[in-house]
């Protein structure tokens, strides 16, 4: 959903910088403007800075995800870096005995 004609123009570049910073699509985080925009609205007396702070709804939701998704990233390293200290590490060569031309096999 694209932003509407009425809206500033530094508004679509705020927007697609926070798209670019993020790393999200343009579209997917227009879509989070227009939707906290809109909730701003509900009810609104003063109309004129809402933009101002749809942004910053938008951005605290974008950083809120980041740091969640860092977290979860996070925990999937503990538990690999467990996982692999709980594993027996096979050094080469010592697993299997080593094959030589005199040796015969099986």
């Amino acid at each position: 959903m694209p932003l509407s004609k009425n809206k500033q123009p530094d508004q679509r570049r705020i927007v697609a910088r926070l798209a670019a910073e993020f790393q999200l699509p343009i579209e997917d985080v227009s879509k989070l403007y227009e939707h906290a925009h809109a909730e701003l609205l509900v009810g609104a007396h003063v109309t004129k800075f809402l933009h101002i702070f749809a942004i910053r709804h938008v951005e605290a939701i974008l950083r809120k995800r980041a740091i969640e998704n860092l977290a979860s990233l996070a925990a999937d390293r503990k538990r690999l870096a467990d996982a692999r200290l709980l594993t027996p590490v096979k050094l080469p060569g010592s697993s299997a005995p080593k094959v030589t031309a005199n040796t015969p096999r099986p």
